[in-house]
């Protein structure tokens, strides 16, 4: 049942199914007309800096090259067979097939991690005020990049994002793929590097004469697969959507100069980052 409030005189009237223009406000004699809908506004109050493409973004790019070149290697041995007749010009067409094969498999893996890497950042921006999101951030003189960094009144957090398929037992700092109903290692273990990423960070922080911050290494899982037998002890293990809430239940240990300057240190590393102005 549709509420309707006289404008000249503030009284209030319960409209039910009948029609707006039957009606006239019993105190003032003013007729009704309808209030018309606010509207409303989904655009994010954050303030998004984007200073270059995603580590993992220019990998799939490069891959799509490598692509087309094992096409165009392909397509040249083709060329070589047909005029001259040379078998040899076979091994131009096979080069170029497995290179077009590894590089498209390779392109799939790093699209793949792209779409994990954009999902989280996007939760990530929906942290309230007093948040530095820092997406994608190579810091100077260090081998690799991390994949998000939150700065805020909770903290420091260095997050690595895995959007892996499949099947896993997580037993404390051990992350395992199950294969065939059995364990198996994986070749660049995710808990390892968010530990390293984490104390690359403090350090980089503490040289700055930053002092006394922590900084807390993270795994996320864009896949909810994951059979926990026991909680890790060294990093904390999330899934994407409980990031957030992860980040806002830890207790409060930075007061906002602190926050800013950390994140000031971290705002032309990353490829984008995000805060409130």
């Amino acid at each position: 049942m549709k509420n309707i409030i006289c404008k000249n005189c503030g009284a209030k009237y319960r409209l039910g199914n009948r029609d707006i223009h039957e009606f006239k406000c019993s105190e003032c004699g003013e007729n009704l007309k309808p209030t018309p809908r606010a509207k409303r506004s989904y655009k994010s109050k954050r303030k998004l800096v984007k200073n270059h493409q995603y580590y993992a973004e220019r990998r799939v790019i490069n891959f799509a090259i490598a692509m087309l070149a094992g096409v165009i290697i392909a397509l040249i041995g083709l060329f070589i067979l047909f005029i001259t007749g040379e078998y040899i010009a076979l091994g131009l067409v096979g080069a170029g097939g497995l290179l077009f094969i590894k590089a498209s498999k390779k392109r799939k893996i790093w699209k793949k991690g792209v779409r994990g890497e954009r999902k989280v950042a996007r939760y990530l921006n929906t942290l309230p005020q007093r948040f530095f999101v820092f997406n994608d951030v190579t810091l100077p003189n260090i081998k690799g990049n991390i994949d998000h960094i939150v700065v805020g009144p909770t903290g420091v957090f260095a997050i690595e994002t895995k959007n892996y398929l499949g099947r896993f037992q997580l037993t404390g700092d051990d992350l395992q793929i199950i294969k065939k109903g059995s364990l198996r290692p994986l070749h660049s273990n995710p808990c390892r590097q968010s530990r390293y990423n984490a104390t690359r960070l403090s350090k980089y922080i503490s040289a700055h004469n930053i002092s006394r911050i922590r900084v807390r290494p993270v795994v996320t899982f864009i896949n909810k697969k994951v059979d926990i037998k026991r909680d890790p002890l060294n990093y904390d293990f999330t899934y994407y959507d409980t990031l957030t809430d992860f980040i806002l239940n830890q207790r409060a240990t930075m007061d906002y100069d602190k926050v800013k300057a950390c994140a000031s240190l971290l705002m032309k590393y990353a490829a984008e980052y995000s805060f409130f102005e």
